[in-house]
């Protein structure tokens, strides 16, 4: 049982009004509600971008998967150089297209962003786009790399994907 602050009648334990003054029983308290899983993302700066010096290409070539949650959609891409992350690319095999995912609607810019291996893992770019590239949540300022892990969520407008490597 609980003690109503204002009255001093006894309550339920999980009551939130007290049934005999009506005061919030909760807004004493510090946590209302529970942390949400991955909601350390919405208060944490992106990483900071990365040193020109850190663009050497990488040595070798990556697979990476793209996971694209609203069309379930997979793509996999070998990265050799860089992968273009956009619409209506011709060549598929090593560029990103999202407009069957709905890319035109969601604000995916033609060329949307790039991603490049480097001598310090995966790197992002956006490239100017008109409605601008999320990482784990956080806008990422144009032209500037920043790293990428196996897991992270990219957001290309409001098109969602997931990238494994």
């Amino acid at each position: 049982m609980i003690r109503c602050r204002d009255c001093g009648t006894s309550q339920y334990e999980g009551t939130l009004y007290c049934s005999e003054c009506g005061r919030n029983l909760l807004q004493d308290s510090k946590q209302v509600t529970d942390v949400l899983p991955f909601s350390e993302f919405a208060h944490k700066p992106p990483p900071p971008p990365l040193s020109e010096l850190a663009l050497d290409s990488a040595p070798k070539a990556k697979s990476i998967t793209f996971v694209i949650p609203s069309s379930r959609h997979r793509h996999t891409i070998t990265l050799t150089k860089q992968i273009q992350i956009g619409r209506a690319f011709e060549d598929t095999t090593t560029n990103l297209d999202l407009t069957e995912d709905n890319g035109t609607e969601l604000g995916v810019s033609r060329l949307h962003a790039i991603l490049h291996g480097s001598n310090k893992g995966l790197i992002i770019m956006d490239l100017g786009s008109t409605n601008g590239t999320f990482l784990n949540n956080h806008h990422l300022p144009a032209n500037k790399p920043y790293p990428i892990q196996s897991g992270d969520e990219l957001r290309f407008g409001e098109l969602l994907v997931h990238v494994f490597f």
